[in-house]
């Protein structure tokens, strides 16, 4: 991680938001898909990226992607999550803000997956938060990870990945009768998805479906999630 990127991490971690816009301000930028000068991600690549999926990932939970995990999408993707280049969250945000008003959720409370310790240190920020603060809805942190450490997904299989988030989610207030939207950053097999609407409908939520930046369905690349 470079400097810029450290200031960043450590700021988002001492939970100054504020102080990270002024950041993003005060710092050159350049487009995290084709690094053009003066804007985080440029119109022409967010008129590329923007390619909608809908995949059913279990009966009775759909989830809409923004965009698929490859090509300029993956390298936005990456400049979010493993280069501390937060004000691509604005412009990803707003795709998703749009899916959302989409499938009829509007309404919803959007509910972010939430990030594991061990990510939460290294970026310094949770990116499904910063993705929900960015659409404009109003989102809430329903769900929390419990005490015991999770491996990271990148590099597992199916079953591995349903194994390693299974009972890994507990809800922080009961949301009885609540509409609700899960909203993570990358989707890939699904099972972190799967995991947190089971513990919402097992705490009386309902859960409408979910949301996320990308899809990256037939195969796990590096930087995906869950």
């Amino acid at each position: 991680m470079d400097a810029f990127s450290d200031l960043v991490a450590r700021w988002r971690g001492a939970g100054l938001d504020a102080g990270v816009e002024a950041l993003d301000l005060l710092f050159p930028v350049w487009c995290a898909g084709c690094d053009q000068p003066g804007r985080v991600l440029c119109p022409l690549c967010v008129a590329e990226v923007s390619d909608p999926v809908l995949r059913a990932i279990e009966p009775g939970l759909t989830v809409w992607s923004a965009m698929r995990f490859s090509g300029t999408g993956a390298r936005a993707i990456r400049a979010l999550k493993e280069e501390g280049r937060t004000g691509v969250a604005r412009p990803l945000g707003g795709l998703i803000a749009g899916l959302a008003d989409t499938a009829g959720w509007s309404d919803a409370t959007l509910v972010p997956v939430p990030t594991s310790a061990a990510a939460l240190r290294r970026r310094g920020y949770a990116v499904p938060e910063l993705l929900a603060a960015r659409t404009g809805h109003a989102w809430s942190r329903i769900l929390r990870v419990r005490g015991r450490a999770v491996a990271d997904q990148r590099g597992l299989g199916r079953r591995d990945r349903e194994r390693n988030v299974a009972g890994t989610f507990a809800v922080r207030a009961r949301p009885a009768g609540r509409a609700v939207v899960l909203i993570d950053d990358v989707v890939t097999t699904g099972a972190t998805l799967r995991e947190a609407s089971r513990v919402l409908d097992a705490a009386g939520a309902r859960v409408l479906g979910a949301v996320a930046a990308a899809d990256t369905p037939r195969r796990i690349s590096p930087g995906a999630g869950g």
